[in-house]
């Protein structure tokens, strides 16, 4: 009896493999997208926590804009918590022959340190490493020239213009393949970077410091690590900053006093010179009495004419004399006011001595790599938390149905295999065999390809811009054991249930057929008007959509999901699409803000502005005042950069930026009593028109902004102001210290040639470019596009395999039924389509309730899903719903086809009798 029951089993798997199939793609599927995207973010984070111990990565970092002296350095070590500290610094060039700027950084020892993947480190001054990405543009042993902006090989701050390559290297300082940080050479961009000694470098007072904590723990990007690094940076920042002032007043006192000992000198000299002008004017007067002397004897002949030629002729050489000293003393005045003058220059400059900065950061703040990688990860983590759930329970739900409908089929072989002797769990064991194998083949498909393709798909296409290599992704145990236990309650438990409640009636009641169920009136009848209007196959569909109530439901919700999970995919690609067209077209017109330094002389201020008027190619350029400062919303652990802006002419700035109402597209103003902010910001900080906000500049200043309007802007955060709230709200006048220049070709070879313009003159600080942002959002874009594929795919297929399954269990509880129709005479398209009536019907209905939940779940989506600097349009394109419900229709007329198909090999004998 044993055998037959497993034969039995067996037989069961054959005859219904389409079932079967469909429970395991199903199940597949689920779990596929599940594990797939609850691992990536995590794996994400694991594998770039793994190459930043590996290089030793720093806590935090402090930046100076002047040498740390040895006091500084001592000072600094004795912050709280240090564990270890590196001092170093950094120097920037640009690549001879090229417009690339490089940044050259000291060797380190125990932080951040570069590892070598050919070559070795440097050893001396003369020899350098560079990042590895310069592999194929670089042999070992071959010499880089260095040149700064103007050309020349003479830089400062480096003794060696002249290296030669020794090595390939890593950093985890230089995370991102593109954009490695803003620079004064070349085009206001990093290239990429070198390794050289510390004796490279002409001063012996670093720049930059490392810091690793000792009270820190946790993995990269855990809110345990990142919140207490941000705790040590906050302790540190305040003390820095004093530490910074003070330095800002002793450099000004060492530079007064050495300005007051020359001025002594200079005094000493203006004296020496009026006293050697005063004696001059005494020869002078003798010099002209003893003219008038001679003059007087020669009148009277009390002289002879050889005594005459004489007395003349010393009187010519004191007179010579006289005048040589005369031209001393001119000389001299002339030198001594010059000294003067640089002397009061020099006096005005240190009352002007821009503030010394010790800026510290932690990872977010000071490596943009680090966080742009980690906002990544945040965004598989949201999408985790919402598309697994919708698959899943789609998947769940067709697959109860499924097994449920399989144990009432099984209602007389149930009530057969009982009166044959067999015992309640030998009588549920094709379902315990049938479930499992489902459940487990459907979880080990999908746990395969959710730890393996799915993760390193979402990997290759977010890492695209970084150089993080050897993505990890071990099986999930955790998430692997919730989607088998899942898998397993959804196949056995509806089958059990519906066996168990079967088992209490009698073998014999269970042999005979399930009485079915009685019909009653459908609304429609009651309305004689339109019922008797309605043909006979109308009538008969509208009845089976009423009896068959759960089946309906169950078909609509399948639909729905699958719907809205297609125009939401669709949805996240075109809203993303539509904002480099929006920023870049109706938002943004600049190319480039040219930033220059606003205590250089007045000849190199001018210098560099007349420079970026005569630039060819420039349609408009304006004055402004630039700079950058951060805020900290609450709930966020790092700081926002933010660009500040303020026009000298805000009429002129309208031609520059559209600044506009997000909901009203309505121009906004400049206010004298507030300033401008970007959406986002808004968002981020949950600001609205009439609060303030908190902003703080490098040197430690805190300043609340009023907020006067929110602009509409997708990419960055940037706060405009004018001249008048600026003087308000910082408490001195703006510095105009930048030209905003719109270009007439807005190409990227065109911006870099402009940029490298402006960064040749002395004056020059960085180069700016508008685009920047677009490198941003398009490998944002391009990471997301790949995904939304790969879910636009496995909804396709969750579309499909449901409409297929539903028709499939539709098609065989009614095959009796069929089977009388086309006895009857039904052509075989007749046949088809009174099934296929129905099924079209409750698709339709599943699309347009699709529709509702697609517009819900895709609004949600956009609003966690950008990352903290960026902005998505929130509407969707009527193309998002076309092509999906077209799609869901396409997929219901293949599963029609497949299953006319079947109804046209039904053995019609066969089914009728069946009973019997």
């Amino acid at each position: 009896m044993k055998k037959m029951l497993w034969r039995h089993v067996l037989r069961e798997f054959r005859f219904s493999f389409a079932r079967f199939l469909s429970i395991t793609v199903l199940l597949g599927l689920g779990v596929f997208v599940l594990i797939g995207l609850k691992v990536t973010g995590p794996d994400m984070r694991a594998t770039g926590n793994d190459y930043y111990t590996t290089h030793r990565m720093a806590d935090a970092e402090i930046v100076s804009n002047t040498g740390i002296t040895k006091a500084d350095q001592t000072y600094m070590r004795h912050l709280p918590h240090i564990k270890r500290i590196e001092f170093g610094a950094t120097q920037d060039a640009v690549i001879k022959g090229t417009n690339s700027g490089i940044r050259l950084t000291s060797k380190t020892d125990q932080i951040s340190t570069n590892q070598v993947t050919k070559g070795r480190l440097p050893r001396n001054n003369h020899e350098i490493a560079l990042s590895n990405r310069k592999k194929s543009h670089y042999k070992i042993g071959q010499s880089l020239h260095l040149v700064n902006n103007q050309g020349k090989a003479t830089i400062t701050g480096l003794k060696h213009t002249t290296y030669q390559i020794v090595g390939f290297v890593t950093s985890s300082d230089y995370l991102m393949k593109e954009n490695l940080g803003a620079t004064s050479a070349g085009t206001g961009q990093i290239a990429t970077f070198g390794v050289v000694s510390k004796p490279a470098f002409t001063s012996s007072q670093p720049t930059v410091v490392r810091i690793t904590y000792n009270n820190v723990y946790g993995k990269s990007y855990s809110n345990q690590y990142e919140n207490q690094v941000q705790v040590n940076v906050d302790t540190a920042e305040n003390r820095l900053n004093n530490r910074a002032q003070n330095r800002r007043k002793q450099l000004q006192h060492t530079a007064l006093i050495k300005l007051n000992r020359t001025q002594a000198k200079l005094t000493t000299k203006q004296n020496q010179l009026d006293q050697q002008r005063t004696q001059l004017t005494s020869a002078r007067q003798r010099l002209n009495r003893a003219n008038q002397k001679l003059a007087q004897m020669k009148m009277v002949g009390a002289v002879s004419a050889s005594q005459l030629a004489s007395q003349m002729a010393q009187l010519t050489a004191q007179r010579q004399q006289l005048h040589q000293n005369q031209m001393k003393i001119t000389k001299a005045t002339q030198k001594l006011t010059s000294a003067q003058a640089k002397l009061k220059t020099q006096r005005r400059k240190i009352s002007k001595l821009p503030d010394v900065t010790y800026q510290i950061q932690s990872r977010n703040d000071y490596n943009a790599g680090y966080n742009q990688f980690g906002e990544d990860a945040k965004r598989i983590d949201v999408l985790s938390n919402t598309f697994p759930i919708i698959f899943f329970a789609v998947a769940l739900l067709v697959g109860f149905i499924t097994m449920s409908r399989m144990a009432e089929e099984k209602r007389s072989e149930i009530g057969t295999l009982r009166a044959l002797g067999y015992t309640r769990l030998d009588t549920m064991k094709v379902f315990l065999v049938y479930g499992t194998t489902a459940g487990l083949l459907g979880s080990a498909l999908g746990a395969w390809l959710g730890t393996s393709l799915l993760p390193r798909r979402i990997f290759a296409a977010y890492a695209a811009n970084f150089v993080i290599p050897n993505f990890q992704t071990p099986p999930s145990l955790f998430w692997i054991s919730v989607s088998i236990i899942i898998s397993l309650m959804c196949t056995l438990i509806p089958a059990l249930w519906a066996t168990a409640v079967m088992l209490k009636e009698r073998p014999a009641i269970l042999m005979l057929p399930k009485p079915p169920k009685s019909g009653s009136k459908v609304l429609l009848e009651r309305l004689p008007f339109i019922w008797q209007h309605l043909s006979f196959n109308n009538k008969v569909t509208i009845r089976n959509l009423a009896r068959y109530k759960s089946r309906m439901l169950m078909t609509i919700i399948g639909v729905l999901g699958c719907t809205a999970l297609l125009i939401t995919g669709f949805g996240i690609r075109d809203s993303l699409n539509g904002i480099v067209t929006t920023q870049y077209q109706d938002i943004i017109h600049y190319d480039v803000i040219g930033v220059y330094n606003p205590t250089a002389s007045q000849e190199e201020q001018t210098d560099y502005r007349q420079a970026a008027a005569n630039l060819k190619g420039v349609k408009h350029e304006t004055s402004i005042g630039y700079e950058t400062v951060t805020f900290r919303p609450k709930g966020v652990s790092n700081n926002q950069p933010i660009s500040l802006i303020v026009p000298k002419s805000t009429t002129a700035f309208r031609q520059f930026a559209t600044l506009r109402s997000p909901a009203t597209k309505k121009p906004l103003h400049f206010s004298n009593n507030g300033a401008i902010i970007t959406q986002k910001m808004a968002v981020l900080g949950h600001l609205k028109v009439g609060d303030y906000l908190t902003v703080e500049r490098t040197t430690g200043q805190k300043d609340r902004i009023r907020v006067a309007g929110i602009t509409e802007m997708y990419a960055g955060h940037s706060l405009y102001m004018n001249e008048a709230y600026y003087r308000k709200a910082f408490g001195h006048n703006v510095q105009e210290n930048a030209k905003m220049l719109m270009l007439k070709d807005r190409t990227t070879q065109n911006i870099d040639h402009i940029s490298r313009q402006l960064t040749k003159q002395d004056a020059s600080l960085t180069a700016i470019q508008s685009d920047d942002a677009k490198t941003t959002i398009n490998h944002i874009l391009a990471g997301l596009n790949h995904l939304v594929v790969i879910i636009i795919a496995a909804a396709s297929m969750l579309a499909f395999v449901v409409l297929f399954t539903l028709t499939n269990i539709n098609v065989s509880e009614r095959i009796r039924e069929l089977s009388t129709i086309k006895v009857l005479g039904f052509y075989p398209m007749e046949v088809v389509m009174y099934v296929y009536r129905e099924t079209f019907i409750l698709t339709l209905a599943g699309i347009f309730s699709g529709f509702i939940a697609g517009a819900w779940l895709h609004n949600y989506i956009m609003q966690t899903l950008p990352p903290e600097t960026a902005m998505v349009k929130m509407t969707l394109l009527w193309t998002n719903f076309t092509t999906a419900g077209v799609m869901t229709l396409i997929f219901s007329v293949v599963v029609m086809g497949i299953m006319a198909y079947k109804i046209n090999r039904v053995d019609m004998l066969g089914a009728l009798k069946s009973v019997d």
